[in-house]
């Protein structure tokens, strides 16, 4: 057994050795170019492959509707204390006075750097319930977000509570990954961290028993923006 296990160790480190990965083409297919996608269907695509996986989506034709929707979600997953975005980031109008109209109270992300301040923070955050955010592009093929944090788009908020809402204009919608970083060629050198979120969190890893919420939210709700 020891022969076998030192056998395959050896075979490994010849390999890094040796090894070497293919050069990656620095362009993307010409056709991920040309490809614009029928909105109507990018929506049906991505409401359809989001929804196995867990997710759930919405559509609002207006920022009323949008608030509506957001308010009822919250009323049903969540205690008064929420994560969001800046308001400049938040692609509903008016959202952050619905909040407060209706008892939320929004906590400002901004982490001390003294660690025992620190830690209070994050036990303060953690109080949260849900996390509101936006979203820089939907992939209509795999029902994905795109998310890129900022100081006005803290990660926390999407990552930190057990329900994440996003908002997502569908006019970011792509028809495939390959056409969302044709638009967008300088993301991964630009975006301080670029995420992909698709479904709620989740893991096997424990026992091979699908778990839900370890590594992140365990509800994804997101609200598609017609306006």
């Amino acid at each position: 057994m020891r022969d076998d296990r030192a056998q395959v160790l050896g075979q490994i480190r010849v390999a890094l050795n040796t090894a070497h990965l293919p050069s990656a083409r620095a362009s993307v297919p010409p056709r991920a170019m040309a490809e614009q996608g029928d909105p109507a269907e990018m929506i049906s695509s991505f409401r359809r492959e989001l929804e196995p996986l867990g997710g759930f989506s919405y559509i609002a034709r207006d920022d009323a509707e949008a608030i509506e929707l957001i308010l009822k979600i919250l009323r049903e997953t969540s205690e008064l204390e929420v994560l969001t975005w800046d308001d400049a980031e938040i692609p509903v109008r008016g959202l952050g006075e619905a909040l407060r109209a209706n008892g939320y109270t929004r906590h400002k992300i901004e982490m001390p750097d003294d660690a025992v301040a620190r830690k209070n923070k994050l036990l303060e955050l953690e109080r949260a319930t849900a996390g509101i955010t936006g979203a820089l592009a939907g992939i209509a093929d795999t029902g994905t977000l795109a998310l890129v944090s900022a100081p006005t788009r803290p990660r926390l908020a999407s990552l930190l509570p057990p329900t994440h809402i996003a908002l997502l204009p569908t006019a970011r919608m792509f028809p495939n990954m390959a056409s969302f970083f044709a638009a967008h060629p300088d993301i991964t050198r630009d975006a301080s961290n670029l995420v992909f979120v698709t479904g709620p969190s989740r893991t096997a890893d424990i026992e091979l028993t699908l778990q839900r919420g370890v590594h992140g939210p365990k509800f994804l709700h997101i609200v598609l923006l017609e306006n």
